[in-house]
């Protein structure tokens, strides 16, 4: 009798890629919550730190270079790394991935449709689910194909950047007098939970439309693969502490030099294209570098085992993923929406950051205590009934 399809075991678990998740959650909400707590056309830019040198402009210009795309870098590495682990293990039970992964990717596309309209425009499930597929499809290729076929991804990504972010930057740029962009700003701040709605569902259209022909989508693809040929490699393990070691080093050192950079070219009026162009292309290689150097810094943080409390907690949260990350859009929902208090563009950007470090840190509380009571995340509950049998996803749960 062929063995059933079932979840991972809490005892097979890497600890590495839970706290890389639990790190990668902050990251990510740093970079969301000025995109539903400030007005909508004044999140999509920023102040340059050099046209007005106030906190203000200085809170864009650091979430900028340390934390945008860097973090969701590390959240899709860590998403192929672990398709290609549920796949490798249970194919090494002898159970086929078709029982399984294509419920679990449908699964995952309707979480984020659901969250894109119903709590947050800026969703990544959606993509993550097409881009799961793309690995799907490609889990036999070797390693070294894996990396070959994610160079190009990121080679088309980053071009695409550098011609729609740098040579026609001018007609992306919103001022904030379009009437459309008022609308939406309006029904995001202070209309009903329906008008909400219609407004995310429009902002999030045009905003898939848009990733899927710029840069964002192939970045997504490429890090998937990435992410499966490198734990395939063996990366996650202990014994490759000094890939780790090379990995923070290195990938801290020039993506904080191409950042540095960078922050020191956007934002000016003056600029012309080309120098456009390579604030660009800095921003797009430096935080390649930066997602490593995060990577590689908390791997050897597993190792050494120090403040092994704090480390524990955020492992937890990580083990939350999808709750945590759909749970941190919910409540700044609350906070700042229409639906909830209404308290979009009362902050700012600074003010919007503290707001991020709390719920954080609320988030890492719960999930220290939820987990150490041996439950799982509720949305963790329900992708594992979606995608497994009732009976196998209880009886993993409970091991």
């Amino acid at each position: 009798m062929p063995l059933a399809a079932a979840p991972v075991a809490p005892s097979e678990r890497l600890e590495v890629l839970d706290v890389l998740r639990g790190v990668a959650l902050f990251g990510i909400l740093v970079v969301n919550l000025p995109l539903i707590g400030l007005p909508f056309s004044e999140a999509m830019g920023g102040p340059s730190v050099w046209a007005a040198s106030t906190a203000e402009a200085w809170t864009a210009g650091l979430v900028r270079a340390l934390f945008e795309n860097k973090f969701m870098a590390l959240f899709s590495l860590l998403f192929g790394m672990g398709l290609a682990l549920q796949v490798d293990r249970a194919e090494a039970r002898g159970v086929a991935p078709r029982s399984f992964y294509p419920r679990r990717l449908i699964a995952l596309a309707c979480f984020g449709a659901l969250n894109a309209t119903l709590v947050f425009f800026g969703d990544i499930l959606l993509p993550y689910a097409v881009a799961g597929t793309v690995l799907y499809l490609l889990r036999r290729r070797s390693p070294r194909a894996m990396l070959w076929l994610a160079a190009g991804f990121l080679v088309i990504g980053v071009a695409l950047s550098v011609v729609f972010e740098g040579v026609y930057a001018d007609d992306f740029v919103d001022d904030g007098g379009d009437d459309s962009s008022a609308a939406l700003d309006l029904a995001l701040s202070s209309g009903t939970f329906v008008e909400g709605s219609v407004a995310r569902g429009q902002i999030y259209l045009f905003w898939l439309f848009l990733s899927s022909i710029i840069a964002f989508n192939w970045r997504i693809m490429a890090l998937f693969l990435v992410g499966a040929a490198v734990l395939r490699m063996g990366w996650a393990s202990p014994a490759a502490w000094s890939v780790h070691r090379r990995a923070a080093v290195y990938g801290l050192a020039i993506g904080l030099t191409l950042e540095g950079c960078s922050l020191i070219l956007h934002g000016r009026p003056e600029l012309g294209v080309w120098l456009r162009v390579v604030d660009v292309l800095l921003h797009q290689l430096g935080g390649l570098a930066l997602s490593a150097g995060y990577a590689g810094a908390v791997a050897l943080w597993c190792a050494k085992r120090r403040f092994d409390t704090i480390r524990r907690a955020v492992a937890r949260t990580g083990r939350m993923a999808l709750t945590n990350y759909l749970g941190q859009n919910i409540v700044a929902g609350l906070i700042f929406y229409g639906h909830g208090l209404g308290l979009a563009g009362e902050f700012s950007r600074p003010g919007v950051f503290a707001v991020g470090c709390g719920i954080y840190a609320c988030q890492v509380l719960v999930s220290d205590r939820w987990v150490a009571q041996g439950w799982i995340g509720p949305f963790e509950w329900l992708w594992r009934r979606l995608t497994y049998p009732r009976g196998e996803a209880r009886g993993a749960a409970s091991r």
